[in-house]
């Protein structure tokens, strides 16, 4: 069992991760690669450095950050703070004596137990609405023996469980470890050319489409396909009319459509990641419509 999963945030109160008030605990690390990344924080399996400069007061500050670097990171150029993120460790030394918060890490390892106390005093509220604990990240499914001892003791108190997934997993495993043990079952189906796919998100979708279906057509739980609708990837006429295409022909009914949402751009600064993708606005009514007329006309 792995005793120890890595937790990048955890989320109260969310009502579009399941159904009722839930409680969304996102899990570090992403076989993917997509250039859209909501939630760059969480590629990393392990910690990762926020940095922040403007929040750094060169007037109010003894630069302790830089005298405990032991990589030499941190430097000060112009009076202004430096990170070379080659040099960095992610140790996190200068994160714990930065006082205004310019360095942060973000991530913490979390063993069952714990995590189970910090979600499970929300249960008066998934009682009420019909929520639960939802797993997400990054991929959830990477830290799959953890997961697998979580829900379950989850549900051994009665608290409904979901994840949330981009289908990259061994199946095996998945059945075996996870499937027991869950609710529900949100699958995000990005890309339906292979060749889309691998420029994309870095991998073969061959894995996740054999996923999908041993999943719908084998499982007792609910699956909902999720799409996310990325203008000009995969959110094209092509995509989804393919996409609409092999749902109806296994079958595959429950799906719905996650418009384009910009803010996680504002991230990339932070964790030192180049931009892939670089849409700033939201998807206006006239293109979400015209994407859910493919996805339902097809």
């Amino acid at each position: 069992m792995d005793s120890k999963a890595y937790i990048f945030d955890i989320k109260r109160n969310t009502s579009e991760d399941g159904p009722g008030i839930r409680t969304t605990v996102f899990f570090k690390g992403c076989p993917l690669s997509c250039s859209w990344c909501q939630n760059p924080e969480g590629l990393a399996p392990g910690p990762s450095l926020s940095f922040r400069p403007e929040l750094c007061d060169p007037d109010d500050c003894d630069r302790l950050c830089i005298k405990v670097c032991k990589t030499k990171a941190l430097t000060l150029q112009d009076q202004l703070l430096r990170l070379d993120r080659e040099r960095c460790d992610q140790c996190g030394r200068c994160a714990t004596v930065c006082s205004r918060h310019a360095l942060e890490l973000v991530g913490q390892w979390l063993s069952v137990d714990e995590l189970f106390y910090r979600v499970a005093i929300d249960k008066p509220f998934f009682d009420a609405t019909g929520g639960g604990v939802t797993a997400s990240g990054g991929e959830c499914t990477m830290q799959m023996n953890f997961l697998h001892e979580f829900f379950k003791k989850l549900k051994a108190v009665g608290i409904r469980t979901a994840i949330e997934t981009n289908g990259m997993f061994n199946f095996g495993r998945f059945e075996r470890l996870l499937l027991p043990w869950l609710d529900l079952i949100y699958f995000d189906l990005k890309l339906i050319d292979e060749a889309d796919s691998i420029r994309h998100t870095g991998h073969s979708n061959q894995p996740i489409l054999d996923n999908l279906l041993r999943l719908t057509e084998g499982a007792s739980v609910p699956v909902r396909v999720r799409i996310p609708l990325i203008p000009d990837i995969t959110a094209t006429d092509a995509n989804l009319s393919g996409i609409a295409q092999f749902l109806r022909a296994h079958g595959i009914t429950q799906i719905s459509a996650l418009p384009y949402n910009p803010l996680w751009q504002d991230k990339l600064q932070r964790f030192g990641i180049e931009a892939g993708y670089r849409r700033a606005t939201f998807m206006n009514d006239a293109e979400i419509k015209h994407c859910l007329d493919c996805l339902h006309t097809s």
